[in-house]
């Protein structure tokens, strides 16, 4: 007998690759979140009715203070975890000013590409990490 699957959330989320002098911006999931703990590269959920590009832009400036220039779409993906499905954008983030940690992060790093094999990320990241990597290192 077949049984259906739960249906799981959908999210389209907005995430922005910081680069600073070499280094990409991360900050840790606050605990009771999804993926607690774990290292990501700031962004969020894209509101109905708002541009990837537009939610980025908010996201960035609640997360870590931050504002940029320019956002170059980087790569775009859809990955499954058991509770949700993700639909990513992930951006490239050009110029403006640095970050300065607001308090709804528990912690901003800025690391070289290759520290982030070292971190525990979200597995949604795992593809943009190597291509980072490939291309920054």
């Amino acid at each position: 007998m077949h049984r259906p699957q739960p249906k799981r959330d959908e999210v389209s989320v907005a995430v922005g690759i910081l680069l600073r002098r070499g280094r990409v911006l991360v900050t840790r999931r606050p605990e009771g979140t999804h993926l607690a703990g774990a290292w990501e590269f700031p962004g969020g959920k894209i509101r109905p009715g708002e541009t990837p590009e537009a939610a980025l832009r908010r996201e960035i400036e609640e997360e870590v203070g931050a504002a940029f220039d320019k956002a170059v779409l980087f790569h775009r993906q859809h990955h499954l975890y058991p509770e949700r499905a993700v639909d990513l954008h992930f951006f490239l983030c050009i110029g403006g000013d640095g970050p300065e940690p607001v308090p709804e992060t528990d912690a901003v790093r800025w690391v070289v590409p290759a520290e982030l094999s070292g971190l525990p990320t979200p597995a949604a990241n795992a593809e943009v990490i190597r291509m980072l990597q490939s291309q920054l290192c």
